[in-house]
């Protein structure tokens, strides 16, 4: 039997509410897409195993964080232990768009050398409020890969999160530690991270 690793790459989702983040987990689960759920309350863990890129398989555990206000605290509580993180926001919804500065404040206030991608989701939609020109130039402003998602249409899921948890993989190898969390609140230090993160200066 091939010696499988018991390293534990962990990802969380943030973004506001309705943005799509439960639907997006359920089908990346393989479960099926439902029209209309429920706000996650507080946060929900998943897990399944995934194949990185050089052929070790691995578990991820995923937290789908609730994007209402009063539940942000325990949002960014829920990164703490988080190697990846990925920011979602609803492309038929310009405010959700605009919020992601907010998100990615608190991401950069708190935590130091972790993996970050932008999903536009929601991009099946005949009329959208946020153009990906748009949601393009903000990203590279900001040094983020950034993907257009649809968890209805299955488009850019499976993808996603591949390349979250690859980039997350890779920054644990280096730092060889041995629970698969290297990540600690620090404030005022320089950030420089691949798949997102501050540009260097």
């Amino acid at each position: 039997m091939a010696d499988i690793e018991r390293t534990v790459i962990k990802l969380a989702m943030l973004g506001d509410s309705s943005v799509g983040k439960t639907s997006i987990c359920n089908v990346f689960l393989n479960l099926e897409f439902e029209q209309k759920l429920l706000s996650t309350i507080g946060q929900d863990k998943m897990e399944c195993n995934m194949i990185m890129d050089d052929g070790k398989e691995k578990k991820l555990v995923i937290w789908d964080t609730a994007g209402q206000e009063r539940f942000h605290s325990i949002a960014i509580k829920a990164c703490r232990k988080a190697q990846g993180i990925i920011i979602v926001f609803d492309l038929g919804n310009r405010s959700s768009f605009l919020n992601v500065v907010n998100w990615l404040k608190e991401i950069r206030d708190n935590f130091n050398n972790i993996s970050l991608i932008l999903f536009g989701n929601k991009c099946d939609l005949a009329e959208r409020e946020v153009t990906k020109e748009e949601a393009e130039k903000f990203a590279e402003e900001n040094n983020l890969v950034y993907l257009e998602t649809s968890a209805k249409a299955k488009i850019n899921i499976n993808e996603g999160f591949k390349l979250i948890a690859n980039d997350a993989y890779k920054k644990y190898s280096k730092l060889k530690d041995k629970d698969g969390i290297y990540l600690k609140a620090q404030k005022g230090k320089n950030k420089n991270n691949c798949c997102g993160g501050d540009k260097k200066k």
